[in-house]
């Protein structure tokens, strides 16, 4: 597919550089992903569990099959985002997005429908549609939007990658936590089937927002990234220059690629995990449901902090670095949820989650450029995705079943303790690939 980045207009006319209205695009895309991300499934699940007429462990179910089956599939998408680029990636899975989210606020309809005409009963029904639907939500939302729009400000600078995440990360951070709030509202002004009508009208705006203002990178311009050639300053590490440009095969051949992905990979295995059962856990610690959602203001205060600081000392210190502090705040996240029971466990709860979802931002989105240059970025970071992604899928269940079992949570805190030593041991050789 030919493209032509000067249409409707050429970026190499602005009066500034465009990377910084790419970073704006970028940001947006990201935050567009909502309604396919955790955050976004979670404030309609009581909903759907009442009008769909399926247990909470058989939408768990049906959010579990989606989201595996989706993440089979975003390696591939990365692929297809070298070869067509941020802008027809974007608007193709804004699309699938929008259209996948009215089909969610006829799901009970549907559901009917389709009970009658194959003469099954409606939870079956439904528990096949909303697998299907789930399939989609996932893929398109949390999957192939959020890695085309993440790679998109990625791709437009080099020196300055840092400081563009970490203005990015910070809007990133606000929206994610604020957007419960707005969904809920939506859903108490009018009702749930109408928000998710909503949601999907705000998303089609976006595939025409993806069109004008998404480019993939400078080069197709006539620019170049940063604006300009930057000269590296005596503080920041020359080593962090590009040399070579790895294909897929070559990065997943590395030690490195595998302890950074199965880092972040955990840190959406807990955060999914807990965030689906934050209630629940609280609760059996003896809790009110006030107190489990007072948690997320000052996490995300934190993580806010900590996302600037992180894109910022990106520029200047080496990765494996920030991937140790962001396994020390997945430590202390486990280690709460292990002892939560204890007034200690919630402060140090808040301040893991807070570090663990500030850095990962850093880490998700600065790592592959830094280690694998920028020619095969949209399959390398689409391999990570899909093990983000399907470590996502797993955790509701992992945590429900052990509540199940052991009537706690301090297991799924121990468990997380122990994977998490595992992978510090294993950052000790996690280098940047560059430098060899």
């Amino acid at each position: 597919m030919k493209r032509n980045p000067n249409f409707p207009f050429a970026p190499a006319k602005f009066p500034f550089f465009y990377g910084w209205i790419s970073m704006i695009a970028g940001t947006i895309g990201v935050l567009c992903s909502i309604p396919g991300q955790t955050m976004g499934v979670s404030v309609f699940t009581n909903y759907l569990i009442e009008s769909l007429q399926l247990s909470r462990d058989a939408l768990s179910s049906t959010y579990l099959i989606g989201t595996v089956t989706s993440s089979l599939f975003l390696t591939y998408a990365g692929k297809i985002y070298d070869k067509f680029g941020a802008r027809f990636t974007a608007m193709i899975a804004a699309s699938g997005l929008a259209i996948t989210l009215v089909l969610f606020s006829y799901s009970n309809i549907l559901s009917g429908s389709i009970a009658n005409f194959s003469s099954i009963q409606f939870s079956t029904a439904s528990f096949i549609l909303m697998s299907l639907l789930f399939f989609f939500l996932r893929f398109s939302g949390q999957g192939v939007l959020t890695l085309a729009s993440r790679n998109l400000i990625m791709k437009w600078f080099d020196q300055r990658r840092g400081l563009a995440n970490s203005i990015s990360s910070a809007f990133q951070s606000f929206g994610f936590a604020v957007s419960p709030l707005f969904i809920a509202f939506i859903i108490t002004q009018f009702n749930w089937s109408t928000a998710y009508q909503i949601l999907a009208g705000l998303t089609l705006l976006f595939v025409v927002f993806a069109f004008i203002f998404y480019r993939d990178n400078p080069e197709e311009c006539g620019l170049i990234p940063d604006g300009k050639i930057i000269k590296i300053k005596k503080n920041i590490n020359p080593n962090f220059a590009t040399k070579k440009q790895y294909t897929l095969k070559e990065a997943r051949s590395t030690w490195v690629f595998w302890v950074f992905a199965l880092a972040l990979s955990f840190n959406s295995f807990f955060i999914t995990g807990f965030t689906f059962n934050v209630i629940s856990i609280f609760e059996s610690c003896g809790y009110s449901e006030q107190k489990a959602l007072s948690i997320f203001i000052p996490a995300s205060i934190i993580s806010i902090i900590t996302a600037i600081l992180g894109n910022i000392l990106s520029d200047y210190i080496r990765m494996q670095k920030l991937l140790i502090v962001f396994l020390i705040g997945c430590l202390l996240a486990s280690l709460g949820l292990a002892i939560l029971e204890y007034q200690i466990g919630f402060y140090i709860l808040i301040v893991g989650n807070g570090i663990m979802g500030g850095l990962f931002s850093v880490l998700a989105a600065i790592t592959w450029p830094r280690f694998y240059g920028r020619k095969h970025l949209g399959a390398i970071s689409g391999l990570s995705m899909s093990l983000i992604v399907f470590s996502s899928a797993m955790a509701p269940l992992f945590f429900s079943r052990i509540y199940t079992l052991t009537e706690s949570y301090r297991l799924a805190g121990y468990a997380g303790l122990a994977c998490v030593v595992l992978l510090l041991i294993f950052s000790v050789k996690a280098k940047n690939p560059q430098l060899q």
